[in-house]
């Protein structure tokens, strides 16, 4: 089915009941065109040929290092909490985090990476 047969069919609701391999075809063609920009926001085709817009903007990404990992004579463990824009290659900001037992390392982490999260939706909805 040509592009132009598809949406002409979409926009006059002839799809209604049909779940055709044709029609899926078609629509996953014009998914992958309209997704030709790279683009951290992308379309996908959800059942009955839902249409979403979805993507993610924002990236919490942590590595910690145990103590056997780090260096024979560190022990502790040792990493960094990162925050990204965009698909990860934007750095906002970046947190070292040093603790001495696993249950410390959890705890300072899960706290800090809450308060982050406070802060990126308190500036989310200011600017909305």
């Amino acid at each position: 089915m040509e592009q132009t047969e598809f949406k002409n069919k979409l926009d006059n609701r002839e799809f209604w009941g049909d779940n055709s391999k044709e029609m899926w075809d078609a629509a996953y063609k014009w998914q992958e065109e309209a997704n030709k920009e790279d683009s951290l926001i992308k379309w996908s085709w959800d059942c009955g040929l839902k249409l979403d817009y979805d993507g993610d903007v924002c990236c919490i990404s942590s590595r910690f290092y145990p103590p056997h990992k780090s260096s024979a004579e560190y022990v502790k463990y040792i990493g960094t909490i990162s925050v990204m824009i965009g698909d990860g290659d934007e750095y906002i900001h970046e947190h070292k985090v040093e603790a001495e037992t696993l249950d410390e390392l959890k705890s300072l982490v899960e706290g800090y990476v809450s308060e982050i999260l406070e802060k990126i939706h308190n500036a989310i909805r200011a600017v909305f």
